[in-house]
């Protein structure tokens, strides 16, 4: 990537917008892996460090996160807190809530990720009229909702040490679906 004698923005910026133009445009979409610092430096035509700046950026604004051993991810939220300008949006970020907590972010994002997966399941099924693997897929995500009720309990704890008001804080995890009831047969 050359960079423009009259660019004023420093080499991270400059790498942190062209990601979050990626992410605006689709080219990057909600759980992908970024490469890895030095892949990004080397396409980026950056010192190592000026990308791993980049990537703590991203995730400071609230649109990837990383996972040890694994590398770094496009948030699950990530379009939705892109601003109209294609900037990231602070009001949107959701790092005033959850920024100070990145255990607690990172397992959000993995958890909200899985959700999606099974959600798309869920419509897939829907789609094909497929009964059977609709109600599979919707058990699946009544388990995973109740195998993360402790997610929705830390939310709330955090919400209440760090003072958050809990209309603006980041998303909760929805009750566990209730076993509906066999219909009898029409006769």
């Amino acid at each position: 990537m050359t960079h423009p004698a009259d660019d004023k923005r420093s080499l991270f910026q400059r790498v942190v917008d062209d990601i979050v133009d990626q992410i605006r445009t689709g080219a990057l979409h909600c759980g992908d892996a970024l490469p890895t610092a030095r892949k990004m430096a080397e396409s980026y035509g950056v010192a190592s460090m000026t990308a791993q700046r980049a990537l703590r950026e991203l995730q400071n604004l609230g649109l990837t996160y990383a996972v040890v051993g694994k590398g770094t991810f496009v948030h699950p939220l990530a379009t939705q807190r892109i601003g109209t300008d294609g900037q990231p949006d602070p009001a949107r970020s959701g790092t005033a809530t959850m920024a100070d907590d990145p255990d607690l972010n990172r397992r959000v994002a993995q958890f909200l990720l899985k959700q999606n997966e099974i959600a798309g399941r869920v419509v897939d099924a829907m789609m094909a009229k497929d009964v059977h693997g609709m109600n599979v897929a919707a058990q699946e995500l009544a388990d995973l909702n109740t195998a993360h009720q402790d997610l929705a309990e830390d939310i709330a704890k955090y919400k209440a040490n760090a003072g958050i008001d809990p209309v603006d804080a980041a998303p909760a995890v929805p009750e566990p679906a209730k076993p509906r009831r066999a219909r009898k047969p029409a006769k």
